[in-house]
């Protein structure tokens, strides 16, 4: 019998390593970027880092791939301690490191790898798109020299495939940091006259949300940068580095702090920074004055939105408006939401909580919350969307699910026989302007399950969007109507710092009971919540 485990050892050209602490629910596009590779000889090794939830091995096995493996942590370790966990378990000539939150384009391995050997050096990265919370080119400018580490880090931790012997002659990364490992790791390889090659293209996708840790410990940045400098004594000899690197650190936590809302904070650092460079000034007042410049513009445009929504609301417009082409908006909203994941932990709870194994999400888009039902283990995910294009790029981003259903076209497309556990609607209920419309989608859907998850549930006077094809719903009432209940209600705080109520709804009918005509609606009595 052929062992199949041990042919992708010897044949792999990348091992890759993959740490996960209670990031299991991004784990399915990182690996699907994986198989997706046009290189196909790697191995992958998921470093579980002692999550709770102990997920990763379920969503590992569930790939049958024999290049995939799942290593779990006795204790939590720390991300230096899991990627070497990762790329001692192989034993390919070229290694990577990837966050189980980011993703590969298809040609990342062999673009890198090429660059590697046509270039004759050591390493190669790609360009950055950052998606989630932030939208833009990271890492575009060509490499720099090792002094220039203690100004910027201009290279990336993740996402440079190197030769193994690179990763060996540092000795991995080092256990003693949770934070700026990849920094210390690449003082220490440029140190030893490291090559470096740039592939101007974005291939590498880097998520931002608010559970990054660049955005969550900003003091990390100054304990850290002490330890360094006392790990590498002979790089920072000179005055001038440890000036600069000890001043970057200070921008970098004033950064951290300014994402977490901690303004005062953010501008007692920033101060303290210019206090050790003093060359900084200039910049950081750059930025200050840009920083001013996009909330002054924020502001006037949320009054703006906020003045027409009210008119709208006043108005009788919205009736008349012409439907909007969804193909054509698809990609545009893709490349704006369809990777924002600030309500993930609220949607599984729910998922938990209704104890739901089929899922029904109405204007699903191009799949932002599906792993959600994959990391929750939902055994059957039925997508229903207007788009077609929307629905395509949802099947790119999760091909190698075959338990997910696409239907495409109206609500009406869904079967009743297809009776989910849970319904999750998102904006999409706003959107459908015409009252009558909404009655009878909505009495149709409350037909075939007992819960309904709605999120963005947000009523009318607190819609702000920028253009009119939004209705604003008091989805208490309409369930009310309905003959259901709030069984469970809340807020979250999305990516842009912006408040969002969601709401689920139960009813004790039975599955398949049939639903109150557009006519009864509005005179059942709502019923007590649980």
């Amino acid at each position: 019998m052929v062992n199949k485990s041990s042919n992708v050892a010897r044949d792999a050209r990348v091992t890759v390593a993959i740490p996960s602490f209670k990031q299991e629910v991004f784990l399915f596009e990182c690996l699907n970027s994986l198989i997706a590779q046009t290189m196909p000889s790697w191995q992958a090794f998921v470093v579980d880092d002692c999550s709770p939830t102990a997920t990763a091995h379920r969503i590992v096995s569930s790939y049958d791939d024999p290049r995939i493996r799942c290593i779990r942590h006795d204790v939590n370790s720390g991300l230096s301690a899991s990627r070497n966990t990762g790329l001692q378990a192989g034993h390919a000539p070229f290694v990577l490191c990837i966050d189980a939150d980011d993703f590969l384009h298809p040609d990342f391995l062999s673009a890198t790898l090429e660059a590697i050997e046509k270039r004759d050096v050591d390493c190669a990265y790609t360009e950055f798109q950052c998606i989630g919370l932030s939208n833009y080119l990271w890492f575009t400018q060509e490499p720099k020299s090792a002094g220039d580490l203690a100004r910027e880090q201009w290279l990336p931790g993740p996402g440079v495939t190197m030769r193994r012997s690179v990763w060996e002659a540092v000795g991995g990364y080092s256990t003693d940091l949770r934070y700026n490992e990849d920094l210390d790791f690449w003082i220490a390889a440029l140190q030893q006259d490291v090559s470096v090659a740039r592939v101007p293209r974005p291939l590498y996708f880097y998520r931002r949300h608010g559970h990054s840790m660049t955005a969550t410990q900003p003091e990390n940045e100054r304990i850290t940068r002490e330890l360094i400098l006392k790990r590498h004594t002979a790089f920072f000899a000179g005055r001038d580095r440890v000036r600069s690197f000890r001043a970057a650190g200070l921008v970098a936590a004033a950064y951290a702090h300014r994402v977490l809302g901690h303004r005062w904070q953010s501008i007692m650092l920033r101060a303290r920074a210019i206090s050790v460079d003093p060359k900084l000034l200039f910049s950081e007042t750059k930025t200050a004055v840009r920083g001013v410049a996009r909330e002054i513009k924020s502001n006037v445009q949320a009054t703006i939105r906020r003045a027409r929504q009210i008119h709208m609301s006043r108005s009788n417009e919205q009736i008349n408006l012409p439907p909007l082409d969804w193909d054509t908006q698809a990609s545009t909203l893709h490349n704006q939401y369809g990777h924002l994941s600030h309500d993930f932990p609220v949607l599984g709870s729910v998922i938990d909580k209704t104890t739901a194994r089929s899922v029904l999400e109405i204007g699903c888009g191009s799949g932002r919350l599906v792993p959600v039902y994959l990391a929750h283990n939902v055994q059957t995910v039925w997508l229903q969307d207007l788009s077609e294009r929307a629905l395509d790029l949802c099947r790119q981003r999760f091909f190698c699910q075959k338990h997910i259903r696409y239907i495409h076209g109206n609500v009406r497309s869904v079967p009743i026989s297809a009776a989910p556990d849970l319904i999750v609607a998102n904006r999409v209920l706003q959107h459908i302007l015409d009252e009558g419309q909404l009655k009878e989608i909505m009495s149709y859907l409350v037909s075939m399950t007992r819960y309904f998850y709605v999120n963005e549930a947000g009523i009318e006077e607190a819609i702000s969007i920028n253009w009119p094809y939004l209705k604003g719903r008091d989805y208490i009432q309409i369930f009310r109507e309905l003959g259901w209940h709030v069984a469970d209600r809340g807020e979250l705080t999305a990516e842009d710092g912006a408040r969002q109520k969601w709401m689920l709804f139960a009813t004790e009918k039975k599955v398949g009971d049939p639903a109150p005509s557009v006519q009864q609606l509005g005179t059942i009595e709502m019923q007590q919540p649980e």
